[in-house]
């Protein structure tokens, strides 16, 4: 072999072991985050033995106790902002015991109450945002962010409508405030209102705004709330890549962003891959491919990832967001009312 061969071989060495050195660094960066996750979540599910209430409530609310009074040390930010990978992990693992059948169970009916749920949310947040002379670009990223799949969608939308990295911030602390409220009051006013398990799931997946919220709150409920929750949520976030497509073209034909080149390769970015591999998932189990151990071992998955992703929603709740700006959380209050109150009286006078 040639003297320059030999160079080339040994610089592709270096490069390869550089790079299998900084994975293990970086995952090794991860590993005190999850563990504080892990920590959290088990220590919920001590005290969930002794207080008969769900875990998923003390792991959020230790999180945050922790979040809003010490703070987190910053060895452990970068695992803890895994727990929305832990959250799309347990829902692939939760296709694995619902029936595609179950899946489509929200049929028409939920299809038309999602897409009401939408459009009420941006209408609103549109009026409200005029009214207390908030920017047209925050206000649609507020509606966006309530109506379909809260950070996810905010984050999806900031780059395809040219939004201020400021109004972005300001509606995904609007939204997380909102979320964390809304895991500790919709169970209580379920168990208030005497709510079937089918109404709550329903209410909590057309009205909580981001995915580890939904489906912390349906659990919190009950087993069969949270299946259904979690379903109509996921049908929520698969319209995020078409409604985040309409607006990029919207402002590109009013001349305020780019032209979308390839609207295939666009929606394809935007859309939750995770929900593929629940609906997989899902198909398998119908399919009959899982045996009933292998279903109880996914089942037995899911509960321990969702553990750490509630755990983590916990820890990024922090009140001091609030003080981010008063006219978008005002704004923000007045959209979750109006959904929530909304797709209430929807699921009454469908169910």
């Amino acid at each position: 072999m040639s003297r320059p061969g030999v160079i080339a071989e040994r610089k592709e060495s270096v490069s390869t072991s550089g790079t299998v050195l900084s994975m293990l660094f970086q995952g090794l960066s991860l590993l005190p985050g999850i563990v504080a996750l892990f920590a959290v979540g088990y220590a919920a599910k001590l005290i969930s033995g002794y207080i008969h209430i769900e875990y998923i409530l003390f792991a959020i609310a230790i999180g945050m106790v922790i979040s809003n009074t010490v703070g987190v040390p910053a060895v452990l930010v970068p695992g803890i902002e895994t727990y929305e990978f832990w959250l799309k992990v347990g829902i692939v693992f939760l296709g694995a015991r619902l029936a595609l059948q179950n899946v489509l169970g929200i049929g028409a009916k939920g299809l038309v109450l999602v897409v009401l749920e939408i459009l009420l949310s941006i209408a609103v947040a549109k009026y409200l945002a005029n009214l207390f002379g908030l920017s047209r670009k925050l206000g649609d990223l507020i509606g966006i962010g309530v109506g379909i799949c809260g950070v996810s969608a905010i984050i999806g939308a900031t780059g395809a409508i040219r939004a201020e990295e400021e109004d972005a911030t300001y509606a995904i602390a609007t939204i997380l405030i909102f979320g964390a409220v809304m895991v500790f009051l919709y169970p209580l006013i379920g168990d208030l209102l005497g709510l079937s398990d089918q109404f709550f799931g329903y209410w909590a997946g057309l009205s909580i705004d981001n995915t580890a919220e939904t489906v912390a709150t349906g659990f919190a409920y009950s087993q069969k709330a949270g299946e259904i929750a979690t379903i109509t949520k996921l049908t929520r976030n698969a319209l995020m890549g078409f409604v985040i497509l309409i607006y990029a073209l919207v402002y590109a034909r009013q001349g305020l962003t780019a032209e979308v080149s390839n609207k295939g390769a666009f929606l394809w970015e935007r859309f939750p891959k995770f929900l593929i591999g629940f609906l997989v998932f899902s198909l398998l189990a119908t399919l009959g491919v899982f045996s009933d151990s292998e279903v109880s071992t996914f089942k037995h998955l899911s509960k321990w990832v969702f553990m750490l992703a509630f755990a983590g929603v916990g820890f990024k709740a922090q009140l001091s967001r609030m003080k981010a700006g008063l006219k978008p959380f005002l704004v923000g209050l007045g959209v979750e009312s109006a959904v929530a109150v909304a797709t209430f009286v929807l699921v009454a006078l469908v169910l």
